[in-house]
């Protein structure tokens, strides 16, 4: 008799119940409440210590359920309305083909070169993590890069350790990545983008582990050269449930530009206007980082400059306001997940906030940390984000659901609030081998590996991560990481 596997729900699945579990824990814990004071130099709502009370509270009913979702997305309209226009504006530049036909030129430029192939791939690739969040749109080059890594006599996990790898190791660290550290900040009312300098040194120190670990190990794995056509057959189900994956799971756009980066990968070349293109995103990020730095820029500003930098290299490259219209709405569209996926955790602190124990979690968990103190309560903070990354593998859901709490934890365990949110971005190393992240999986069944192999590969270069994280959160909480 064949054994029955355990399928994953889906992460909307997921949603779903924690949504659930959070209106009975209405009726389980009880209502509470800090005093909090507003810092008339900063703007900021501050916890007050030693405040907390228990008040007169009750479970949430089932209107207040049921209308969670709605009310969680109008309370976070602007980090919808950014992250769409974002998206928007990258669908554009995505359109042109620039990032795609500058990967295949650097391949066929640093042919035989197979570390500083691999090394320049994934720094670039890191880069696009760090400053716009890119993620879904590299699994186009997963393709590419088996092809690539075969050819360098290396398997096919190499190959899609060149992209996932490169990719993470920026998105994660995210001095400029709209959809975490951007996020983070925001609801925890830090200047956005503030604290660059360290995120950086965390960057370069998991991007060059990330390297030297892709590196070494492509010579290791060279059991799977199985030209990736044949062996996809028997390697499509990654994980119980989740064959569909292969060609189902993704969005028809993903499909159609890894058909399409399959066919062509060594065909096309950087052409001129491509790489016009490239310097507008290049310029835009140098000028987004400058008038963040002397002028204090917010989402509203930023989402200002990307329309102009959208606008100006999709008039340049396409000449038509129809094609430069319809890269933006297709490239908003691919945001629809993350926006769902963001009000889903927006409606669980809605239900907690109107049960009242919003303060009473945030209370239990500064009791433990608070007698930890310093660099272990950092420590405990990163570790109980890796846990939740399991059950919310979306940095900007994540970020809705637990910055709320941990802003003001951190203003009771004596931690900075920009401490909290490096500790909450650094949870997200653990993505590589997180069963519930679609970009993990999907290229894992782009290239045919099973989730168990994928895991073998890479759980210790999550642990030299994590280990790299801890470090710089020390120095973090030893330097009063800032500005607050």
């Amino acid at each position: 008799m064949k054994k029955k596997r355990l399928k994953l729900p889906d992460t909307a699945a997921f949603f779903m119940i924690m949504i659930l579990i959070a209106a009975i824990l209405t009726y389980i814990i009880p209502a509470g409440s800090f005093e909090r004071i507003v810092d008339g130099t900063t703007g900021r709502t501050l916890v007050v210590d030693g405040t907390y009370s228990p008040i007169d509270g009750g479970g949430v009913s089932i209107g207040q359920v049921l209308s969670s979702l709605f009310r969680g997305m109008v309370g976070g309209v602007d980090i919808i309305a950014f992250i769409f226009v974002v998206g928007g504006c990258f669908g554009i530049i995505n359109a042109t083909g620039a990032f795609e036909s500058g990967l295949s030129t650097l391949m066929r430029r640093l042919s035989g070169k197979e570390g500083l192939l691999i090394g320049t791939i994934m720094a670039a690739l890191a880069v696009c993590g760090a400053t716009f969040g890119m993620g879904e749109e590299a699994l186009p080059f997963v393709t590419v890069m088996i092809a690539a890594s075969q050819k360098m006599k290396m398997g096919r996990i190499t190959g899609i350790a060149i992209i996932v790898v490169g990719i993470y190791s920026g998105y994660t660290a995210g001095p400029l990545n709209p959809f975490n550290t951007g996020i983070g900040q925001e609801i925890a009312e830090l200047p956005i983008f503030s604290g660059m300098g360290l995120r950086a040194v965390l960057m370069a120190g998991t991007v060059a582990i990330g390297i030297h670990h892709v590196i070494v190990n492509g010579k290791k794995y060279r059991s799977d050269l199985t030209p990736l056509a044949e062996n996809t057959a028997g390697q499509a189900e990654i994980l119980p449930g989740t064959a569909e994956l292969q060609t189902g799971g993704l969005s028809p756009e993903v499909s159609e530009k890894c058909d399409a980066a399959g066919e062509d990968a060594g065909a096309d070349s950087l052409s001129a206007k491509q790489k016009i293109v490239l310097l507008i995103v290049l310029g835009t990020i140098i000028v987004m980082v400058i008038c963040i730095m002397m002028f204090g820029w917010y989402f509203e500003e930023i989402s200002a400059l990307f329309v102009a930098m959208g606008l100006t290299a999709g008039m340049f490259y396409f000449r038509s306001l129809d094609e430069t219209g319809k890269a933006f709405v297709k490239g908003a569209g691919e945001m629809t997940t993350a926006v769902i996926y963001f009000t889903f955790a927006r409606a669980i602190l809605v239900i907690m906030e109107d049960g009242q124990i919003m303060d009473t979690v945030v209370y239990a968990l500064s009791v433990p940390l608070s007698q930890a103190g310093g660099v272990l309560a950092t420590w405990g903070i990163f570790i109980c984000e890796g846990i939740i990354n399991f059950f919310i593998p979306s940095s900007s859901g994540q970020a809705a659901a637990v910055m709320p709490i941990l802003t003001p934890l951190a203003d009771i365990v004596g931690v900075t609030r920009q401490t909290a949110v490096l500790a909450y971005q650094c949870g997200g190393f653990l993505n590589l081998i997180t069963p519930t992240q679609m970009v993990v999986l999907a290229a894992c069944a782009l290239g045919g590996v099973s989730f168990t192999d994928w895991f073998r590969y890479s759980w210790k270069l999550v642990l030299k991560w994590c280990l790299w994280a801890m470090v710089i959160l020390a120095v973090a909480t030893m330097t009063g990481y800032g500005p607050f």
